[in-house]
This record gives structure tokens, C-alpha cells and sequence, in this order.
């Protein structure tokens, strides 16, 4: 009888203190550290960082930003050791979308700093183009 009521409260209470301990030690990760930038801003500044290219390699190989290094895809994370985690990173994929913020949360989480990213995608990019 002792054993089922003492259950019924501490494993709960449990629970709860085991929850409450890997909320407290996660991780936090300052994402203010992500920067969008308009066109003219990511062009005066991207020469002083690595450039990623997340769009597709064909797409890529057509027509893309001079000086870029292609990642297609989730293709990035597999390859962040070829990256330099002590200069600026500038991101651009087409239309700035939902992979682009996930890329560079993740250059976060893995200390690249800054991360700056090209507002609109390379569909706002208006300044030359490498074609081939």
C-alpha cells in the first residue's frame, strides 16, 4: 500500500525535475547573429567572407554570383569542414526561403560568425552574374 501511493506522487515530481534539469542546460544560441541584407549592403561586404550558394547545381552552374561555392541543398551540412569558422559567412539561395534560415541557424549553432544573408535571394539580385 506504502510503495503504490509513494509511486503516485514521486514519479511525477520526477518527471518533472528531469525536465525542468534539460530544459535549464540546453544550449542557447544567439540568432541575432544572423543579418539579412539588402542587395546593395550583401555586395559591398560579401568580398570580406565565404559565399554560399544553396541553390541547385544546375541553377548554379548556369548563372550565380561571382566567387560563390556551391552547397546544394542540405548538402551544406555535410561539408561545413570545408568552411572557415573565423570569417563571415554570406548565404543566398533563390527567394530567401525556409532552407536559407535553417542553413544559417546552423552555421550558428556550429560558431560561425557573423551570418549574413542576401534579403530576396539571388531573384533580387540585380549587380553582375558569372554565366556559363
Amino acid at each position: 500500500m506504502f510503495l503504490a501511493t509513494f509511486w503516485d506522487w514521486a514519479l511525477p515530481i520526477s518527471v518533472g525535475l528531469l525536465a525542468g534539469l534539460l530544459i535549464a542546460t540546453r544550449k542557447q544560441y544567439d540568432y541575432k547573429r544572423i543579418v539579412v541584407l539588402d542587395p546593395e549592403e550583401f555586395r559591398k561586404n560579401m568580398r570580406r567572407g565565404q559565399l554560399v550558394d544553396l541553390r541547385p547545381a544546375e541553377a548554379f552552374g548556369a548563372r550565380r554570383i561571382n566567387g560563390a561555392r556551391n552547397f546544394p541543398k542540405r548538402e551544406v551540412f555535410s561539408q561545413l569542414s570545408k568552411l572557415r569558422t573565423d570569417m563571415p559567412v554570406f548565404v543566398y539561395d533563390d527567394r530567401q526561403g525556409p532552407l536559407v534560415r535553417a542553413v544559417s541557424r546552423k552555421f550558428v549553432r556550429k560558431n560561425f560568425n557573423p551570418v549574413y544573408v542576401l534579403k530576396g535571394g539571388f531573384a533580387a539580385w540585380t549587380f553582375g552574374v558569372k554565366e556559363e
